[in-house]
């Protein structure tokens, strides 16, 4: 009955038809009578028939004749007479009546209504609503071909005069005369067919404009003749005449029936040859099928599919509401993305209706009644083809609360996004269509599926565009239409399908979202798509577990919170309770990416909710970094190539590339540095970013560590509790994995060599004494942090800029502790520390000078070797910052220097001064002793600042009479200063005293080890092999057995040394003499002072073992001799 109701009005509308084989005789004048002859011989409009339809009547049936009057376009002056149209008139009402009708129909096709449509013939039904009406209704049900057609054409010939249609004439008298839209009315209105009593559809056409203004009766009979006329061209009067001639320049080829001509109307309507009244009939339907799903076409394509999933059921409470294609679009989606099967036609047909939607704001009413204001004040102008959405959707997201739109307008706008459903094909959006496809068709998406464009494009945002396919591809408006659409997707979890396909059941399992796609079209809710989004993301790596989401929905999440982070309107938990602090703070960071970044420069000055989502972020981000964007983009080569062991969900990755900076020279790394070392700053500001830190280390804070939050007085503590640990070599009091992430924090503070980053670092403190100083430096590679350390601008900083020295004077300290820090070091000595040193970090110094002299396995010495030499002058400088001298004489300063500040090499010159002349029966610890002999060797075969005491005591005397050798020289002064200063001690020729202690000292530290001569150690070699072979170095044995092989060839007048050992130990002896305590004048007085030495058992040692040596030559040749003699006597 409800079918039979809807279609009554048509059937009266249909009998307009003209019969085949009925002849309707109708007299001049008189209205309803029956005529003998047929229309086309009716005399009144023979001739006219025949003159506007080019044939003969007699070679026309009646309805022929009525559908091309009807359907011929002609001028005024081609138009019937007022008698002929008149008879015209009478034969189509005569159609509407039961009678006509099946005089018209044959017999086979009344057997056919019958059979399919029987009620239609019952008596009490036809009370309800005539025959004509009850069989169109049932159309749908006539298989026989040509009974179909009949219906169809009497339709057309119907729907030219609502005054054929009985009830919608009757429903809808009260809107016609209200809204003038009778045919007199609209006559008026369009003086093209003033004089045409056959209106044409004009007035269905002007009530269709204003459906949503009309009775309830009267849009309910609209929207029905809308349902009727959607299966061909020809049925919706209006249409048809507006577009005769575009269907001809677009549609020639396409048959009609189906909808067919119209569907290929609809998809050139935005072309500009198009003329613009055929463009406005088109939208004017389109509209019409908004409001009821039967008039827009689908039905026809996706009938099955709608009955199947129930879409009609779940859309609509009552039985005989009118269901709006927006609903059955979403069930269908809905369908769709939860793995329904849906037909090929009916998809394209979806994206056919959701296309038009996103082009025409217009056809759906609530978008166009909720954004009146927003439309007439901004977008004015803009037009269809998706141009007034789009710029709806840019004032959405302005941070001009004022232009913002209304709460109203942007529910609508949302949910015409959201039937959109852009993420699952691209093209349903024109304005993205048009910005994007030059940039897809170059760029490596030119291969993606539809539903994968979208994805791709966002990914190029990204990713390293200057090379490969993707160079250069993206756009300016390519990306401000992407981020325009994904500020919406961002906010509804669904709407990103590659997204919702991937992760549906983890969402479902861990964060209660529902897996179908839109369970409630008209209440869904897109503010749960970020908290589904932060509980994806925060499940991925669980504290203390295993990511509890699945890899391919984790890989997915990360990437599309990576994509999310170049702007803060992707991320509504940021950007809501932050627009105050961005208009604050970052109102000029108008790039993508810029927001958030600025956002986290100020963190410590945001308000208390900004700081709280900020910081939620921020964590986020330290425990995966590869969802910052640009971390990603610009690190993503060095990631793949030396980090891949390291793409875990923590911050291994981080700390790969941190380690890695100091190899970041190109001018293409650039990009990663800053990318990295905006990561590192923000760990300084709060430790609590670096999630292992937080887990490694909350323990030893809450023990030793009472400094609340501040992030850099907890990281100074722990550094200072592990430096004693070390020193004292006591159990370690802080963890292995704690050391691990203090040391990380430490790396940051020193690789943050631009003051501007971090206010609070040794760099910002010493601004102006790095103006001063190291003018020409370029930050970067710890060249600022090496200048500053240099010993003369290290006095200057003791006397210029205490705070500066004193911040200095902190990194030092950790850098000397702990090589890993050294980024000087460990970029100079990279190889030699893989080869020698593996593993290493405290100590490291000391591992490398063992290995200093092994040159021919890998041993850079003039890289690695001057940057070593380096540190050891840095190191001497100050016991604090020698971590080995600490460590080898700490029970030697406590006992023999107690009182002895530090600095200036004191605690150095203290210790040397026992080394040389221990008090009575005491003497240096074994590994103090070696210590200072490694020391004084070092200043005399490399660099004489390595021995800072001699250095520092000795300046103004080596600046004044060695004029020629600098110590500042790159390679060192090899000793040369040394002998410079020997020369000048021989000659008297020193000027301070403290000058001559140290050089006296120097002297006597020969007879303890002849190593810290570099130059005799060289002269005596072959020596020292051939005469003291088998003696073990240092405490003075070596040079003992020289001077006891020199005496022994004074007494016998031999000459076993070298020329060049021999003449140069003399010189030494002169020395030694002149250092000596008490006059030497001869061998043996040298030779006493040495049995007055603390080493003199060694000494006594040596030479009784010389004395043995010749005793036993003596023994067995003296004999061999004798022999000889005797056998010459005989």
């Amino acid at each position: 009955m409800r079918i039979l109701s809807i279609f009554r009005l048509f059937f009266n509308l249909i009998c307009v038809g003209g019969f085949l084989d009925t002849v309707l005789a109708v007299g001049d004048g008189e209205e309803g009578n029956t005529l003998t002859s047929k229309l086309v011989t009716n005399p009144k409009c023979q001739a006219q028939i025949a003159r506007i339809c080019g044939k003969k009547s007699e070679h026309y049936e009646d309805l022929d004749a009525l559908e091309c009057i009807l359907n011929e376009k002609r001028d005024e002056a081609d138009e019937l007479s007022d008698e002929c149209n008149h008879q015209m008139w009478l034969y189509r009402k005569s159609i509407t009546e039961s009678d006509g009708f099946l005089q018209l129909t044959t017999k086979e096709c009344k057997d056919h209504f019958k059979h399919q449509a029987s009620s239609c013939f019952d008596q009490k039904e036809q009370l309800e609503t005539s025959l004509v009406d009850c069989i169109v209704g049932n159309k749908e049900h006539f298989n026989i071909s040509r009974c179909r057609t009949l219906v169809t054409r009497l339709e057309s010939v119907i729907f030219g005069d609502y005054e054929l249609m009985g009830r919608f004439a009757e429903k809808c008298l009260n809107d016609i005369t209200k809204f003038k839209c009778g045919r007199n009315e609209v006559a008026k209105k369009d003086s093209s067919s003033n004089k045409l009593p056959h209106s044409q559809g004009k007035t269905i056409e002007c009530l269709s404009d204003k459906v949503q203004q009309l009775d309830d009766q009267c849009a309910v009979e609209i929207l029905r003749i809308a349902e009727l006329q959607v299966d061909d061209f020809h049925l919706d009067r209006a249409l048809f005449f507006a577009c005769r001639e575009d269907r001809e320049k677009f549609c020639a080829r396409v048959s009609a029936g189906n909808g067919r001509v119209y569907k290929c109307l609809v998809k050139h309507k935005l072309e500009t040859e198009m003329s613009s009244e055929c463009r406005e009939q088109i939208f004017r339907r389109q509209r019409l099928g908004w409001h009821d799903f039967r008039a827009s076409g689908i039905v026809g394509t996706c009938k099955t599919e709608i009955r199947k999933y129930r879409c009609r059921r779940e859309t609509s409470s009552t039985s005989d509401k009118h269901v709006r294609l927006s609903q059955i679009l979403l069930c269908l989606e809905n369908a769709a993305h939860t793995g329904h099967e849906i037909n090929r036609e009916c998809l394209y047909e979806i994206k056919q209706h959701r296309r038009a939607l996103l082009e025409d704001y217009t056809l759906t009413p609530e978008l166009l009644s909720a954004c009146i204001s927003e439309q007439t004040n901004y977008c004015a102008g803009k037009g269809v083809n998706g141009n007034t959405i789009h710029c709806l959707m840019a004032l959405a997201q302005s941070r001009d609360m004022d232009m913002r739109i209304k709460p109203q307008c942007r529910a609508a706008l949302e949910n015409i996004i959201k039937i959109g459903d852009i993420s699952s094909d691209w093209s349903v959006d024109p304005v993205l269509e048009q910005k994007c496809l030059p940039v897809k068709e170059k760029s490596s998406c030119a291969t993606a599926p539809p539903n994968r464009v979208l994805d791709c494009l966002m990914n190029l945002l990204v990713s390293d565009t200057n090379q490969g396919p993707d160079a250069n591809a993206m756009t300016e408006d390519c990306e401000t239409t992407l981020l325009q659409i994904q500020y919406f997707i961002s906010r509804d979890f669904p709407l990103d399908s590659v997204l919702f396909e991937t992760c549906k059941d983890d969402a479902k399992k861990l964060c209660g979202a529902t897996t179908a796609w839109s369970p409630d079209p008209d209440n869904y809710e897109p503010s749960r798509g970020p908290l589904i989004m932060s509980c994806l993301f925060r499940n991925i790596d669980i504290e203390g577990g295993t990511s509890q989401v699945s890899r391919p929905c984790a890989d997915k999440v990360r990437e599309i919170m990576r994509r999310r982070a170049i702007s803060v309107r992707l991320m509504p938990e940021i950007e809501e309770p932050c627009l105050t602090n961005l208009a604050d703070f970052c109102s000029e960071k108008t790039r993508p990416g810029d927001e958030l970044n600025c956002l986290q420069d100020h963190i410590m000055e945001l308000s208390p909710n900004c700081k709280i989502a900020v910081s939620n972020f921020t964590e986020m981000e330290m425990r995966n970094p590869t969802i910052n964007p640009y971390l990603y983009k610009y690190c993503r080569q060095i990631i793949d190539n030396k980090c891949s062991e390291d793409k875990s969900e923590d911050s291994d990755l981080l700390q790969c590339l941190i380690e890695l900076k100091p190899e970041m020279k190109k001018s293409d790394d650039k990009k990663c540095r800053a990318s990295v070392e905006h990561l590192q700053l923000l760990r300084l500001k709060d430790i609590y970013f670096s999630p292992k830190f937080k887990s490694q280390c909350h323990e030893h804070v809450v023990r030793n560590c009472q400094y609340g939050d501040n992030g850099r007085r907890l990281v100074a503590c722990l550094s200072e509790i592990i430096r004693n640990d070390t020193l004292m070599e006591s159990t370690p009091r802080i963890s292995k994995g704690c050391r691990k992430q203090v040391r990380n924090l430490l790396l940051s503070k020193i690789q943050l060599e631009n003051g501007q980053l971090d206010q609070n670092s040794v760099y910002a403190v010493c601004r102006e004494s790095v103006k001063e100083l190291c003018p020409h430096v370029v930050p970067g590679g710890g060249r600022i942090l090496e200048c500053m350390s240099q010993s003369k601008n290290r006095d200057w900083l003791r006397k210029g800029d205490e705070n500066c020295y004193k911040a200095l004077f902190k990194i030092q300290q950790d850098v000397n502790n702990d090589g890993s820090l050294d980024i000087h070091l460990q970029r100079d000595c990279s190889t030699e520390i893989k080869l020698f040193c593996p593993g290493r970090t405290d100590d490291l110094v000391s591992c490398l000078l063992k290995a200093s002299n092994q040159v021919d396995k890998g041993f850079n010495a003039e890289r690695c070797g001057r940057t070593l030499r380096m540190r050891q002058i840095e190191q001497n400088s100050d016991a604090r910052l020698n971590p080995r001298l600490r460590k080898a004489c700490r029970s030697d300063i406590s006992r023999f220097c107690p009182n002895v500040q530090y600095g200036e090499g004191r605690v150095l010159k203290c210790l040397k001064k026992v080394y040389v002349s221990p008090p009575k029966s005491m003497a240096l610890s074994p590994t103090c002793k070696e210590h200072i002999t490694g020391v004084m060797e070092g200043a005399a075969q490399r660099d004489v600042r390595i021995d800072n005491a001699l250095y520092v005591a000795c300046k103004e005397d080596i600046d004044r009479s060695c004029q020629g050798i600098d110590p500042g020289f790159e390679d060192g002064d090899g000793g040369k200063i040394e002998e410079c200063l020997k020369s000048l001690f021989h000659n008297r020729t020193l000027k301070f005293v403290s000058c001559q202690e140290q050089v006296k000292q120097m002297i006597q530290s020969t007879l303890i080890d002849i190593h810290v001569d570099p130059i005799l150690n060289k002269a005596c070699s072959l020596d020292l092999i051939k005469r003291c072979d088998g003696v073990p170095p240092g405490d003075g044995r070596l040079i003992g057995c020289l001077l006891a092989v020199l005496e022994d060839d004074k007494v016998k007048k031999t000459s076993r040394l070298s020329r060049e050992c021999h003449d140069l130990l003399l010189l030494r002896t002169e020395l030694f003499q002149q250092a000596g305590s008490s006059k030497l004048e001869s061998i043996q007085d040298i030779v006493h002072e040495v049995q007055k030495s603390p080493h003199k058992n060694y000494f006594l040692t040596v030479a009784m073992t010389i004395v043995g040596l010749i005793f036993i030559f003596g023994l067995f040749c003296g004999r061999a001799t004798r022999r000889r003699a005797e056998f010459k006597d005989k």
